[in-house]
C-alpha cells in the first residue's frame, strides 16, 4: 500500500515541479483560423458566428468566453474584462508574482473564465513563493482551487479551465491525506484529457498527461494487486502510453521544455531502449539554462549518461 501511495504521491510532485505549467507559458495568441485575414482575425465572435468557435491555442479561450487581444492590439481594447486579461497576461509575462496577484484579487467576484483561470494560476504561483507562510499557503491552495472550479463552471469548453483545475486539484491532494490523492488522480487525468481534446496545440497539457502516465507506470505490478485488494480500480498506465504522449508533446512544441526532453530520455531508459535514450538526454545538455530547472535536467541528464556509459 505505501509503495502504491508513493507512486501516486509523485505524481503530485512531478506537476508541482513542472514549471512549464507555471512559469514558462508562451504570451502568444495563435488563432486557429489563419485563413482571414487580419482585420477579420482582430474580431475573432464574428468569425466564429460565421464559420466556427474560435479557440486561442495559447490563452484557453473559446468563443464562449471573453477573447484576448492579438500582440500588438492592446491600445485598441476598451472592454473591462479585456483590459484586465491583457494587464494580469502582461504581469505575468514579466513575473511578477505579488502584484498578478494582488491585481486579480479584485477580480474575484467575475464571471469570466478566463479572468477565472488566470485568478487560479496566480493564487496557485503566490502559494508556491517561498517566502509565502505555510498557513498562508494551505488557504492559498484551496482559494485557488475554488477559482479553477468557478473557471470551469463558467466556461466547461476552456482547455486551459481543465488544466488549471486539474493542476489545482492536485495540489489540494497534499493536504487531504494519500487517500484522496489516489481518488483525485483519475480526476487530473480525465481533465488532461479533456484539455487536450479541447486543444490538442498545448504541449503543457500533453506533457502533463505524460507524467500521469509515467508515474502510473513505475508502479510494479505486486504492488497494484496490493492496492486492487484496497480500492476497485487503481489508476494504472504504461511507459508506451507516457512516451506518447511526451512524443506528441515534442510534436506540438519542438524543445518547449528541457523536463520534457529528460522525461522522454528517462522514459526510453525504462523501454530499454539505451540508444534513443542517450539521444534524448544528449539533447537536454544542448538546452540553454534559462531557469533552476533547466539546470537540474541537465544535471540528471548529465548522471543518466554516464549511467548509460557504464553500462554499455
Amino acid at each position: 500500500m505505501s509503495a502504491f501511495c508513493h507512486s501516486v504521491l509523485r505524481l503530485s510532485n512531478f506537476i508541482t515541479r513542472s514549471r512549464i505549467a507555471v512559469k514558462r507559458l508562451k504570451f502568444v495568441s495563435r488563432p486557429l483560423l489563419p485563413a482571414c485575414p487580419p482585420a477579420v482575425r482582430k474580431l475573432p465572435m464574428i468569425c466564429a458566428a460565421g464559420v466556427l468557435p474560435v479557440v486561442h491555442a495559447w490563452w484557453g479561450q473559446s468563443s464562449t468566453s471573453t477573447p484576448a487581444p492579438e500582440e500588438g492590439t492592446t491600445a485598441e481594447v476598451t472592454d473591462p474584462v479585456q483590459q484586465a486579461i491583457v494587464q494580469a497576461d502582461e504581469l505575468y509575462s514579466l513575473g511578477d508574482t505579488v502584484e498578478l496577484y494582488q491585481f486579480l484579487i479584485q477580480h474575484k467576484d467575475s464571471d469570466d473564465a478566463g479572468i477565472l483561470w488566470r485568478l487560479a494560476r496566480a493564487t496557485r504561483d503566490y502559494a508556491h513563493l517561498s517566502t509565502c507562510k505555510p498557513e498562508d499557503r494551505k488557504t492559498l491552495t484551496y482559494q485557488a482551487l475554488q477559482f479553477a472550479e468557478q473557471a470551469l463552471h463558467i466556461n466547461p469548453k476552456d482547455f486551459a479551465c481543465h488544466k488549471w483545475y486539474a493542476i489545482c486539484i492536485s495540489d489540494v491532494g497534499d493536504y487531504e491525506g494519500t487517500k484522496a490523492k489516489i481518488a483525485n488522480a483519475y480526476v487530473i487525468r480525465d481533465h488532461f484529457k479533456e484539455a487536450i481534446a479541447l486543444n490538442p496545440e498545448d504541449a503543457t497539457s500533453v506533457h502533463l498527461l505524460g507524467l500521469w502516465c509515467f508515474t502510473m507506470a513505475e508502479m510494479p505490478w505486486y504492488q497494484a494487486k496490493i492496492a486492487s485488494v484496497i480500492f476497485a480500480t487503481p489508476p494504472t498506465s504504461t511507459y508506451d502510453e507516457a512516451l506518447g504522449y511526451f512524443l506528441q508533446a515534442e510534436s506540438v512544441d519542438p524543445g518547449f521544455y528541457s523536463m520534457n526532453l529528460l522525461m522522454l530520455g528517462k522514459t526510453y531508459m525504462r523501454l530499454g531502449n539505451t540508444s534513443a535514450a542517450m539521444l534524448w538526454l544528449e539533447k537536454v545538455q544542448t538546452c540553454p539554462s534559462k531557469c533552476e530547472e533547466d539546470t537540474q535536467a541537465k544535471l540528471e541528464a548529465e548522471q543518466l549518461l554516464k549511467t548509460l556509459g557504464a553500462a554499455s
